[in-house]
């Protein structure tokens, strides 16, 4: 009987913790998207449109593949965010948005 109760109580130890896991990937997977968003959005400027394309959850970061659409050109962009810390933190943006000047 012990050794069946322990038995039981493993198996539901490996069934609950992925959904856990999960669940803090989904709440990083949407925190990290609105993050990029919210940045190359305003590093672009109000003119240009951002859409999610893909994301990618890793265990100590996130990468978010985007879609710039500005002046009727598309530009690919990839936002790397680091996780694990008390906070979401922008790690990088390929490549580098910046709002267009116009020379005068």
């Amino acid at each position: 009987m012990k050794t069946f109760l322990m038995s039981a109580m493993a198996l539901t130890a490996v069934l609950v913790m992925p959904g856990v896991a999960s669940a803090d990937d989904a709440a990083d997977r949407n925190a990290a998207i609105q993050l990029c968003r919210t940045q190359v959005q305003a590093q672009a400027g109000d003119s240009a449109a951002v859409r999610l394309d893909t994301v990618r959850v890793r265990p100590r970061t996130v990468r978010v593949n985007l879609d710039l659409w500005r002046d009727g050109a598309l530009q690919n962009v990839r936002c790397e965010v680091t996780r694990g810390g008390p906070e979401l933190t922008i790690a990088s943006i390929t490549p580098a948005v910046q709002t267009a000047s116009i020379a005068q």
